[in-house]
């Protein structure tokens, strides 16, 4: 499995970006155990996140970094469309988590504040090398 020094040694967190255009993203929604969903949301433009560790061999985990407005504004909106989506859930809801893909870093709108898509997608080919056994 791959080290947090080899994990940290590639700078993951230094490829801002912002979304260019309103986009429809997935997360994941975690519930107090046993179960975590997925949805998605409208997130507006400007929104911006920085990529924060592996997820799995071909996504990154992503912070918030800046929503246009208020972040706390978006992850009210995600959770009252969790209400909806997950009703007999939302009692349990204890939060969520953004990822990117490789395909999205091609597809979406995004304006990189720093770093960029390609930079990002190289660190997912070095995450799934035999170096960073962790997806290999």
């Amino acid at each position: 499995m791959a080290t947090r020094e080899q994990i940290e040694s590639l700078k993951i967190s230094e490829n801002v970006f912002e979304l260019a255009e309103d986009a429809e993203l997935k997360y994941l929604v975690h519930f107090a155990a046993p179960f975590t969903g997925s949805d998605k949301f409208m997130i507006p433009k400007g929104t911006a996140f920085a990529p924060s560790g592996p997820m799995r061999g071909d996504a990154l985990y992503m912070n918030l970094v800046d929503s246009k407005g208020n972040g706390k504004d978006l992850f009210d909106a995600m959770a009252e469309q969790v209400r909806t989506n997950y009703s007999d859930l939302y009692d349990r809801l204890q939060g969520f988590s953004f990822f990117i893909t490789e395909e999205q870093l091609h597809t979406l709108p995004l304006k990189f504040r720093s770093g960029s898509a390609e930079r990002l997608l190289e660190i997912m080919r070095k995450l799934r090398s035999p170096l960073y056994p962790m997806f290999a």
